[in-house]
């Protein structure tokens, strides 16, 4: 099981060494997805100084909730808007650029092996506009994970609002069974998932995650980061 672990991890150090080095891996600016007939556009950028910032905190002051927070400096940001205006919003956080939001919550054997392949994602929130939500959500999901993917993120973490589970699971997030926290800033009752770009399992990106050479089967990150496997639901 040791060897099997060790062979794992020197197999992701290999396949990502040179994807993870930080910013030098990507543009910081990326103009992702244009829909003229649904009136949507999504763009990415890193970092807090430009305009992608900007459209993330408006969506998030029109939520709410907290504006800001101090992994947004060392994150990328992802706008969505709908005929010119902020809808969506999702900031990502990789542990090679900084520490994600909640480290803490994850097992140390899952943030060590996966360091290099892994994202945290948070503050995703659709605004109401004249296109689908469903469809909005959908498109938001599959080209933030299209746009990741590119730079190497294999592994996405989220820290889930419990009552959101059902919500999360349809996408194709898996519960991380014992990780319960309430969430230090938000007070919320929280959860961690995860989801891998595994296209054999079912999700919003399955057939994005079947064009990649270099999966990442759910299976082999229960096995290989939990002394005790967790089962999938």
């Amino acid at each position: 099981m040791v060897q099997a672990t060790l062979e794992a991890k020197e197999r992701w150090r290999h396949r990502f060494v040179m994807r993870s080095s930080g910013m030098a891996v990507a543009d910081p600016y990326r103009f992702l997805f244009q829909d003229d007939s649904l009136g949507l556009t999504i763009s990415r950028d890193f970092g807090t100084d430009n305009q992608v910032h900007e459209q993330v905190m408006q969506v998030r002051r029109e939520g709410g909730g907290e504006p800001s927070f101090a992994f947004d400096a060392y994150s990328f940001h992802y706008s969505m808007l709908y005929d010119g205006q902020p809808i969506g919003a999702m900031t990502a956080t990789r542990p090679v650029d900084g520490a994600i939001d909640c480290a803490e919550v994850y097992s140390p054997h899952l943030m060590t092996q996966y360091h290099d392949c892994l994202v945290s994602t948070c503050k995703f929130r659709i605004n109401r506009s004249g296109c689908s939500s469903l469809r909005t959500l959908r498109t938001m999901v599959r080209e933030f994970w299209r746009d990741q993917v590119d730079i190497g993120s294999r592994l996405n973490l989220i820290n889930a609002d419990k009552k959101l589970i059902p919500f999360y699971q349809r996408i194709g997030y898996e519960v991380i069974e014992g990780s319960d926290f309430i969430h230090p800033t938000l007070g919320t009752d929280s959860i961690a998932m995860m989801m891998s770009a595994d296209p054999n399992r079912r999700s919003f990106c399955s057939d994005i995650f079947a064009n990649l050479d270099d999966v990442l089967p759910m299976e082999e990150v229960v096995t290989s980061c939990y002394a005790s496997p967790m089962m999938l639901s």
